[in-house]
């Protein structure tokens, strides 16, 4: 699409010239929600950063959960308060944050007679935990604030949460979490702040090796996966968030191993959901959760018994099995193959018991140093809820490397790009004054909700390269989007632009058409072949 116009920071431009043209304080691997936010955090503290991602930012574990920012109810269950606490905190932070990008969502789980989910244990649990919560609404916006738990009658319980096992069934317990309303959108909004702090980040970079210097890390080996170039990143210090590959890369630095992996999978179902989440313990023993998104629903978190290698792939038995947990746990669900739009899958970290592997409690970070090995952090993420504030004491780690000067986050108290709540409606409809252009209603409100303060200059963009085109007239997604995700937001293969920086297919497969229309736009403004176009729309066509 010609005349593409430049817009104002923060942008991001792919760059692995100017990644590998400076050393840096701190080299980060790794651009899923916890190397983003760590990336975010030392630049935010003056340091000079770098990130390398090996695909695309958000792209892997970070992209599978069950859409919600968690207040810690299960870690009280446990007994554990000070982690309640602080996920509660931390909760509390996201909705001071982005408050653009999340909403309150009740949940509701049956109570039972003589059980540990009985009314009288479950009622005093909810008073400690309201009492722990006690400032949950502190600085955050009314529209966000959360009401206290509850409980309710069978009777309600049974009109909520259809197909509640009734045998012994005493009522209903409601607590409020958030849930996050665009979730690849909020991954980037991070990196968005990241780069406006001064970080470089670069996608499709993969690590081959640590570079050392004896017992010191001096930073990574990159192949750029675009092109197949060799460079290095030289770093004082190197944190490891890379997720699964943290075993891969630290292997020969010697410390602790890695922790073993499990496979968790969360299905997006074709099936309505109220707008209320429902949780019950399934036949596997753990307990499920059916929380509705984009109209569907959405079920998990599903995991292997037994730890898996790195790189493993999901089957269609782990779907089935998944499945066949699903219906047994939600009755009314009777989901099967044909309706599931979109299997989640990562590889999470894991700790085993008695033979039976589960996720692992508790985030980590790991100093090498201590280990004999220099200018190494890594860090273990487990929550996409608490990846703020583990990132964090990873760059307090990362500063007692560096020595001198030990500077405190500040990205608990600042917005994160365009994810504030402000007056998006007005500014968007002024601008479309402006321009002397008008849009639909629905497309309306997908600029407001998706791109936040942003709208505008995407606005500006699509109309500069007479992109105010839909892209179908199925979907609200504007021809110039698509563009804008290439030039402006270092978009580089189709299922970046309609997965990441827009909604288009982040509920499934949204067409051929869609797809189709996506794909002339990216080969026009990318000068892709027919070969390289096709495979393009392969890929992004290619399942769930």
């Amino acid at each position: 699409m010609p005349n593409e116009p430049s817009l104002p920071s923060p942008r991001l431009v792919r760059d692995p010239a100017a990644v590998a043209a400076a050393r840096y304080d701190l080299a980060v691997v790794g651009g899923g929600i916890h190397g983003l936010f760590a990336a975010y955090d030392a630049a935010s503290r003056g340091l000079s950063v770098a990130l390398v991602e090996r695909g695309d930012f958000g792209s892997g574990l970070s992209a599978n959960h069950q859409r919600t920012i968690h207040g810690g109810l299960r870690a009280l269950e446990s007994g554990r308060f000070g982690k309640t606490r602080r996920q509660i905190a931390e909760r509390r932070t996201w909705a001071r944050i982005a408050p653009h990008l999340i909403r309150p969502l009740p949940f509701l789980v049956g109570t039972y007679r003589f059980s540990k989910r009985s009314r009288l244990a479950i009622r005093a649990g909810f008073r400690l935990y309201d009492w722990l919560g006690r400032s949950r609404n502190a600085g955050v916006v009314p529209e966000l604030h959360l009401p206290r738990t509850r409980l309710e009658s069978a009777a309600t319980t049974k009109r909520l949460f259809p197909g509640v096992r009734e045998e012994g069934l005493t009522g209903g317990a409601v607590w409020y979490d958030y849930q996050m309303v665009h979730p690849d959108r909020l991954v980037w909004v991070v990196a968005l702040a990241a780069a406006k702090a001064g970080a470089r980040l670069l996608n499709y970079a993969e690590v081959t090796a640590l570079a050392k210097d004896g017992a010191r890390v001096t930073g990574v080996r990159v192949k750029d996966r675009l092109t197949g170039e060799m460079f290095d990143v030289e770093a004082a210090v190197t944190l490891v968030a890379a997720g699964a590959g943290l075993r891969a890369i630290v292997a020969d630095a010697g410390g602790p191993p890695a922790p073993p992996l499990v496979r968790a999978m969360n299905l997006l179902v074709d099936r309505p959901a109220r707008d209320i989440a429902v949780a019950a313990r399934g036949p596997s023993g753990r307990m499920l959760t059916l929380v509705p998104w984009r109209e569907r629903a959405l079920v998990g978190t599903f995991q292997s018994d037994a730890p898996v290698e790195a790189g493993t792939r999901w089957s269609s038995s782990d779907v089935d099995a998944a499945l066949a947990d699903a219906n047994a746990t939600f009755p009314s669900l009777n989901a099967d193959r044909a309706s599931v739009r979109v299997v989640h899958h990562g590889l999470v970290p894991a700790s085993v018991r008695n033979g039976r592997a589960d996720l692992l409690a508790d985030p980590r970070v790991i100093a090498y140093r201590r280990h004999g090995v220099r200018g190494l952090v890594g860090v273990v993420g487990t929550k996409f809820t608490t990846a703020r504030r583990t990132a964090e004491i990873a760059v307090d780690e990362a500063q007692r490397e560096l020595g001198g000067k030990h500077s405190r986050a500040t990205t608990a108290a600042r917005p994160l790009a365009h994810a504030d709540i402000a007056d998006v409606e007005g500014r968007l409809v002024e601008t479309l004054r402006e321009i002397g252009a008008s849009l639909d209603a629905d497309v309306l409100a997908h600029l407001e909700s998706w791109y936040g303060t942003e709208a505008p200059a995407v606005v500006r963009y699509a109309a500069a390269c007479q992109g105010l085109g839909r892209l179908s007239p199925e979907h609200p997604i504007l021809d110039g989007e698509i563009a804008y995700a290439v030039t402006e937001a270092c978009a580089v293969k189709l299922d970046d632009a309609v997965r990441r920086r827009t909604p288009l297919g982040s509920a499934g497969d949204p067409g051929r058409a869609a797809l189709e229309r996506a794909a002339d736009i990216m080969t026009a403004t990318l000068g892709w072949s027919a070969e390289r176009r096709a495979s393009e729309l392969a890929e992004a066509s290619s399942g769930k």
